[in-house]
């Protein structure tokens, strides 16, 4: 049975929760998200909410809700060797305002209707062929038609939502393995992002696997010494109200990042 540090866990890190929110936004059962009805109006009401200048930005961050999901499902089966039902049908999506430093803004968690645990074998074969069992369902029938229903509505191809993905699981696994967890946790979490990785593009209906990419890195914004991740893709903030492209955006020119470092660089020294 989850316990109370458990369930906060999986609120804070991962946008699941057992708490009905009092007010939210809106509220849908997540399998509304493959009716496509549903999804074109909740894309209409949704992009505005979030300053988007175009419909893609919409399209692109509903895509998002389901980083924490991803890597809390990861993180469970890593950390606890069980997992809780995150088919459609066990998750309602809550949009409520939440504030930070001051700022509004609003955020997106899934409620677990139903809140049990499944544990897995204790074999370390089996478990692995376990695990791959639980990803692959999750990717192929929680993702998938979520991700192609958004792309049959909306502006920007199915390929473009797949690759919102793959940088946040990097950074989720990255956090992971600098984390106070323990060795065994660590070296668990590395074979099932591993078979992420390793999964057939047909479990995603892609005829490449999206998640297993090679990571770019850059120099970093303060320091010449460090490397930051560049992102897989795109994320659209540029299409947002007051927006740009981000540091680590795929599409910004060398020249520009250039810039920007020389610029913020002068602007610490100056401080």
């Amino acid at each position: 049975m989850l316990n109370e540090s458990m369930l906060e866990k999986l609120e804070n890190d991962f946008d699941l929760t057992v708490k009905k929110q009092e007010s939210p936004v809106f509220s849908c059962p997540a399998a509304e998200l493959t009716d496509e009805i549903k999804i074109k109006q909740l894309l209409e009401l949704y992009t505005p909410l979030v300053k988007g200048t175009d419909p893609s930005v919409g399209e692109v961050y509903m895509t998002g809700w389901f980083r924490g999901p991803i890597l809390g499902l990861l993180y469970m089966l890593s950390a606890w060797n069980k997992t809780a039902d995150l088919s459609l049908d066990n998750l309602t999506v809550q949009m409520y305002k939440a504030s930070y430093n001051g700022h509004e803004y609003y955020a997106t968690n899934f409620l677990l209707n139903r809140l049990e645990l499944h544990a897995g074998p204790d074999d370390p074969l089996e478990q692995t062929a376990w695990a791959e069992e639980k990803l692959g369902s999750f990717i192929s029938q929680t993702l998938r038609p979520v991700f192609e229903t958004i792309a049959k509505v909306g502006t920007l191809q199915v390929g473009m939502l797949w690759s919102q993905i793959p940088t946040s699981l990097e950074y989720g696994y990255e956090r992971l393995m600098e984390s106070d967890e323990c060795e065994s946790v660590k070296e668990q979490a590395t074979r099932n992002y591993g078979i992420v990785k390793a999964m057939d593009g047909a479990v995603f209906g892609r005829s490449k696997n999206p998640f297993n990419i090679k990571i770019r890195m850059t120099e970093s914004l303060a320091s010449p010494d460090k490397q930051v991740r560049m992102k897989a893709a795109c994320c659209l903030y540029y299409l947002v109200d007051g927006g740009y492209y981000c540091y680590t955006c795929p599409r910004l020119k060398e020249a520009e990042r250039d810039k920007r470092r020389a610029e913020y660089r002068a602007e610490q020294q100056a401080k």
